[in-house]
């Protein structure tokens, strides 16, 4: 029999051809040049927005070490701690625990860590550069200084003392101790005439910040070294760690910046406004 003519034939499905085309060289390089300048855009601002970050920690960790001062002298009688000039905050003997304050080694930030339980990194600055000199000195959980401007280290005179203190037996944060400065003690808080403008802490290298001509502060006595640092040369970054200026901690609690000019003002240091700035 015959085949059967009407029979629907079968269509075959088309194949469908794909054109694919490579990136010339010159697009390439286009490309390239597009994305390093979004690079070059992008970067900058995301540095910005890190050490806007470390500012604001820094800042933080400066507001809690000023509630764990209070405490402080809420149970020492209202006396600020006496006089330490160690960089040791993490005990030798068992790395978890904060060092004795009383041990001599003892960075002055043991007395607020023990006071309120507080961890090392709270000392920690993250804008802190450099972190160590070399020599074996490391400042990384030490990173702010306390004032001390006007102790046993400052080469001040009584006479000086008396004139940028009004007094030969106290400074902003500490009195003498039977006559020595050495050892000097505790002040009583309420004779900071000044609370908001007297500092307690600030960004620094140097843990204890003797003042006077010592050359650990800006706000140096000797008008020669007004605005260096002569004791340690080349840490300036470490004073102005936040894009040229410091975060500082206060007496009343409150943390601001200041700048090199505003801290080449001792009164920040000794509390005294009632007194004309030296320059």
């Amino acid at each position: 029999m015959a085949a059967n003519s009407s029979a629907p034939r079968q269509v075959g499905i088309p194949h469908t051809r794909v054109l694919l085309r490579a990136f010339t060289l010159v697009e390439l390089l286009v490309v390239i040049g597009i994305i390093a300048i979004l690079i070059g855009i992008l970067l900058p601002s995301l540095s910005r927005a890190r050490e806007q970050a470390n500012t604001v920690k820094c800042a933080a960790n400066l507001r809690t070490i000023g509630q764990a001062f209070q405490i402080y002298l809420n149970t020492n009688n209202q006396y600020t701690p006496p006089f330490r000039n160690g960089s040791v905050l993490v005990d030798p003997a068992d790395p978890t625990q904060i060092i004795d304050p009383n041990d001599s080694t003892a960075y002055w930030g043991a007395f607020f860590a023990v006071a309120s339980n507080l961890t090392k990194d709270v000392f920690a600055c993250p804008s802190n550069q450099q972190k160590t000199d070399g020599a074996g000195y490391t400042n990384q959980y030490t990173a702010y200084g306390y004032n001390g401007w006007g102790n046993t280290n400052s080469a001040l005179s009584d006479a000086q003392r008396l004139t940028f203190f009004g007094t030969t037996e106290e400074i902003a944060l500490m009195r003498k101790n039977n006559g020595s400065w050495s050892s000097a003690l505790g002040r009583r808080i309420s004779r900071v005439r000044h609370p908001a403008q007297t500092i307690i802490a600030q960004d620094a290298w140097e843990s204890t910040l003797d003042g006077g001509s010592n050359g650990d502060t800006f706000a140096s006595s000797d008008p020669a070294k007004r605005g260096k640092l002569t004791e340690y040369p080349g840490h300036d970054i470490e004073y102005l760690r936040h894009k040229g200026q410091s975060n500082v901690l206060f007496v009343d609690g409150h943390v601001e910046q200041l700048d090199k000019v505003q801290k080449m003002d001792e009164r920040y240091y000794t509390g005294s406004w009632f007194l004309p700035r030296s320059y």
